[in-house]
Order: C-alpha cells, then sequence, then structure tokens
C-alpha cells in the first residue's frame, strides 16, 4: 500500500492496484524527462556536408560519407574488429601500456579503446557532419540486441538537439567489411583514420596517401622545422641519447599528444629510455611487416625544441575539392601536465582579426595538401614564438608542430559561433572531455538553467552502463574570459577531466 498524505490531514488517498501505481511512477518519469528535453534546437554555423560541397564540380552527385571512427594498433576493440596490424598508429595506449599485462588489464584496456574511439569521439564529429551518411562501428557487437543499440541510441540522442536539416544520418556496422555502400547509396568514403578494413573501398584520397599525409614525417615536408629521422636501428636509444637537451621525440603516427615525448631535463631522458626500451620501440619493431614496410611505421622523429612560446594555437580549417582553404576557427589549446590534448578555448570576437593573421600559412598547408589530391577537413597546431637566432624584425614566428589531416577536437567549438556568439552575447567557450558518475538525463538537471539557456552543450555522450560512469564531451559559453572560468569550475566541481 503506498501512502501520500497532502496539507489537510483528512486529505488521503491510498493506490490499491499496481495499475495507479504505474501509472505514477510514469507521470514522474515523464516529469523527469520534459526537464532534459525542454533545451533549445542547436543551429551550427555550417557542416562538413555543407563543406564537402563547396568548389566539388560533382556536388548533388557525389554521395559521401563520413566515418569517424579511430584506429588503434594495441589492441582488437572488438571480437569482429582487429587492431590495426598494416597502418599502424601508436595512441596512448600504444605508447604507455606494458608489453605484459594482466586479462583483468587488458580487458579494461580494451572496453576504453572500444568506447572512446567508436562511440564518443564518432559522435563529437557526427555532430557537425551535417545532412550525411555517417558510418558508425558498433563497440559491443556481442552484446543482446538491445544493448549493442546501445552505443546508436547515445548518438542519435545527442544529434536530437540539432535542427532536422542538420542532422546526419546514421548507418552502424560490427566492422569495415560489412559496409554496404551500393545499399545506402554512398558512392566514397571519408575516414577519419586509415582502418585496415577499408582496402578495396572507394575513398576520398588513396589509404597510404591518407596515412601518409597524417604521419610526422609527412609534417616537415610543410617547411616547418627540421627534424632528424632515426628508422629502425640495432643503436636507436644510444642515438636519441647523444642528442644535446632540449628536444621532442615522436612516433610517427599519433594524436592528442600520445607517442609525443617531451625531453627536458636529465630526469625526463631517463624516463624516455625506459619507455622506448621496454615498451614503445619492441612493439614498434614487432609490427613492421612486408605489408607495411614501405609505410616506414617505426620512424621516430626528433625536433628540437622550441623555446619563448607567446601562444599555442589550434587552427581549424577546410580544404575543398578546387583547393580553396576555408578558415573556420583559432583555438588555444588545453594540454595536460603530459602534455596531452584535453581540450580548447576560443575567444569568438577574435576569430576576424586571427584569420588575418593566420590566413597565408593556412593557404600554404592547403596547398601542400591539395598537390596530393587531399579535400577535407584539417587542423594544424602551431606554437607562435618570439624570433630567434638575433632577429629584431618584431613579427613573431609560427611553427607547424603537428599537422592533423582529419576532423580535429575543436571543429565543434568551431562552428558554434552562432549558437553562442551571436545569438546569446556568450563571446568565450570552452570544449573539454569528462567522466561523471551520472546518468545524461541527472547531468542535464545538475546545470538545468545552463542548458535552458544554450549555455551548455552536448557534443558528445555515452553512458558505460557496466561501471555506472558517462563519458562526454561539452561546449560551455560564457560573456567574458572570467565568467567562463566560473562556468567551467562549477562543471568540474561534479565531474573528472579525461584527455582524448
Amino acid at each position: 500500500m503506498l501512502q501520500f498524505k497532502g496539507g489537510d490531514p483528512a486529505i488521503t488517498r491510498y493506490f490499491l492496484n499496481t495499475k495507479d501505481f504505474s501509472n505514477l511512477i510514469s507521470s514522474v518519469l515523464s516529469l523527469f524527462k520534459a526537464e532534459t528535453q525542454d533545451l533549445p534546437e542547436i543551429t551550427l554555423d555550417t557542416t562538413l556536408a555543407e563543406l564537402y560541397d563547396k568548389g566539388n564540380p560533382t556536388c548533388g552527385k557525389e554521395r559521401l560519407a563520413l566515418l569517424p571512427c579511430n584506429a588503434n594498433s594495441e589492441i582488437a576493440p572488438t571480437s569482429k574488429l582487429g587492431r590495426n596490424t598494416k597502418y599502424l598508429y601508436q595512441d596512448f595506449t600504444f605508447s604507455t601500456t606494458p608489453l605484459h599485462v594482466s586479462s583483468d588489464q587488458q580487458e579494461e584496456i580494451r572496453r576504453m579503446v572500444a568506447v572512446k574511439y567508436l562511440s564518443l569521439l564518432p559522435q563529437h564529429d557526427t555532430f557537425v557532419a551535417g545532412n550525411m551518411p555517417v558510418i558508425f562501428l558498433n563497440p559491443d557487437p556481442d552484446a543482446s540486441a538491445t544493448a549493442s543499440n546501445h552505443s546508436r541510441k547515445e548518438a542519435e540522442r545527442t544529434m536530437s538537439s540539432l535542427g532536422t536539416v542538420q542532422r546526419p544520418k546514421l548507418l552502424c556496422y560490427d566492422n569495415p567489411e560489412q559496409i554496404s555502400l551500393k545499399a545506402s547509396g554512398i558512392n566514397v568514403l571519408a575516414p577519419k583514420n586509415v582502418l585496415d578494413g577499408l582496402e578495396g573501398l572507394p575513398m576520398v584520397v588513396g589509404l597510404e596517401t591518407h596515412y601518409f599525409l597524417k604521419s610526422k614525417a609527412a609534417l616537415y615536408c610543410t617547411g616547418s622545422r627540421r627534424p632528424w629521422l632515426r628508422e629502425q636501428v640495432t643503436r636507436t636509444i644510444s642515438q636519441i641519447s647523444s642528442q644535446p637537451l632540449p628536444f621532442v621525440l615522436k612516433n610517427q603516427q599519433t594524436y592528442a599528444g600520445g607517442g609525443t615525448f617531451v625531453v627536458s631535463s636529465q630526469e625526463d631522458l631517463k624516463e624516455l629510455q625506459s619507455t622506448l626500451s621496454t615498451q614503445t620501440l619492441p612493439k614498434l619493431f614487432s609490427q613492421v611487416n612486408s605489408c607495411n614496410a614501405h609505410l616506414k611505421p617505426a620512424t621516430l622523429i626528433m625536433s628540437e625544441m622550441i623555446t619563448n612560446i607567446i601562444g599555442d594555437w589550434g587552427l581549424t580549417f577546410f580544404v575543398t575539392r578546387a583547393g580553396e582553404c576555408i578558415f573556420l576557427a583559432l583555438t588555444q589549446q588545453m594540454v595536460d601536465p603530459k602534455k596531452a590534448y584535453i581540450g580548447s578555448t576560443i575567444s569568438y570576437t577574435a576569430q576576424d582579426s586571427l584569420k588575418e593573421r593566420f590566413t597565408p600559412i593556412m593557404r600554404k598547408i592547403g596547398a601542400w595538401l591539395s598537390s596530393y589530391g587531399y579535400y577535407g577537413p584539417c587542423g594544424a597546431d602551431i606554437l607562435e614564438s618570439v624570433p630567434q637566432h638575433g632577429q629584431s624584425s618584431g613579427a613573431s614566428e609560427f611553427n607547424i608542430v603537428d599537422l592533423n589531416v582529419r576532423t580535429t577536437g575543436s571543429l565543434a567549438v568551431a562552428v558554434l559561433r552562432g549558437h553562442f556568439s551571436e545569438q546569446r552575447g556568450l563571446h568565450e567557450a570552452s570544449a573539454f572531455a569528462v567522466s561523471v558518475e551520472m546518468t545524461r538525463d541527472a547531468f542535464i538537471r545538475a546545470f538545468a538553467r545552463q542548458f535552458r539557456e544554450g549555455r551548455i552543450v552536448i557534443v558528445a555522450w555515452y553512458e558505460d552502463r557496466a561501471s555506472g560512469v558517462s563519458y562526454g564531451k561539452l561546449v560551455i559559453g560564457a560573456r567574458d574570459k572570467e565568467a567562463l572560468e566560473e562556468e567551467v569550475a562549477r562543471v568540474k566541481k561534479v565531474v573528472s577531466e579525461v584527455h582524448f
């Protein structure tokens, strides 16, 4: 018997059957659902679908699909999707996982990779895709039908905040070999990273060319500071150790700061020597084979340390098929103590002046990419420094330290200028990833006013039912830098920040 008492002691109501009780519960749940769904519709400044159409002579005829899943060479993310063995990538899992781990540790790593690379990160890119097909790979193909659809439902809910004309069409498969282009009316794929299983499918740019363009060796073909290249040799570590400090060492294929080692002291050098000898080099050298040797995946790239830094910028732009470069944003990078990328901040009112300053270097990169037939999104990490070697012109130097020939973590915040700045007077914004021990609905209720006012936008979210932890990527807007710091601090009181 469930009893409710009103203000008048004489007013007492009893629910004597399960139907009344069920109706009550449904009403309460509907109330909570209404609270979380009463959110403003998001309109993006532009979308990837619109950008791909610009300067494209086949506009209207070419049916392009986005494939935003990340590749991994450390572990097979699922039973249906193996790890990359030809196109090697050296992310954090590759660079930091010991050679020998327990089965429990291995399963924890696999689960993290599956959730992050096949659901969370793809959602971020899908949020800005627009009216085009987007292909997801199932992070849990062995689960029941209901559980197996969990990733798709999470993505669909994230995209539901967009207007219908800017919502993508989601297509889900277990692995690349299952992708049916003809059945979906797709002519060509635009993958974020090169997956082994994509061989034979039509691509925006050839897989090996795309892999090269994403490599750190290719970075220096753009005219950035010259590196020393150290390929697989027996004395690799001793050669590296003989270099004067400070220096930066990178693996050939990395992202989000994984596989990048900043060596400023003898302590850093000792740590690097240990990591290289016990983890990185044995893995690298053992995975070079007859299929990928010509791609030189085990190349290590060493460069001098850039000093007197006055700006750490993330340039986000799009190269059209006709070779035009479309500026999207210039953000400031957020990194953790280990220099891993965790997010970015943007000043919308400064974008016009920043665009003018960075257009020359953007066009230089774009022209180089176009020479290889590439068209699509691109990002560049640029350090602005005081002139070196006795130069006294007063002009700062732009140093390209990383080239991301793909969608970037700053893409969503780049196309939300209208939503934040022009419509709501929120001229500063920050985008970062979080983990939190609550559901999406509970998180929205915790910041109900900010969500209703359009000051917080969820661009990716995944509730891991096994652990009770949710992973998300947020974009938070505020009127100025001080207010932004306050808004971000409120959120960080209930969440943990995570890197990509």
